[in-house]
């Protein structure tokens, strides 16, 4: 059995979340931020169910997260764009996006042209 020092020194604690918020229509006119998740079944597995949430507690899958959300945005004909939100002990940060896509989760909607 461990003792209660031995469990501390075994749990990773959270310092810092990134959560990102979607703006949706509650009522005419008005409108609230949501936390969305969600699973999907796995395309290789099919008897396993991937997880899927709008709040991470690494920096590293950040990116991850802001392509979830990207997806979402595409997919989802009422959402239309979300915030992303840094929470830690100083505060809440607002990020933006850009800062954390691969040249893979960019828009690809760009149009060049000659000057």
């Amino acid at each position: 059995m461990l003792g209660p020092d031995r469990h501390e020194k075994l749990v990773e604690r959270v310092t810092v979340i990134y959560v990102a918020v979607f703006p949706v229509p509650i009522s005419d006119g008005r409108m609230a931020e949501v936390i969305l998740a969600g699973y999907q079944k796995g395309l290789n597995l099919p008897n396993m169910s991937l997880i899927r949430a709008t709040v991470e507690t690494h920096a590293e899958a950040v990116p991850d997260l802001v392509k979830l959300c990207d997806e979402i945005v595409e997919e989802q004909e009422e959402i239309d764009s979300y915030r992303l939100l840094k929470f830690d002990k100083n505060g809440v940060d607002i990020l933006s996006p850009d800062d954390f896509r691969t040249f893979g989760h960019q828009n690809t909607n760009v149009q060049w042209r000659l000057c």
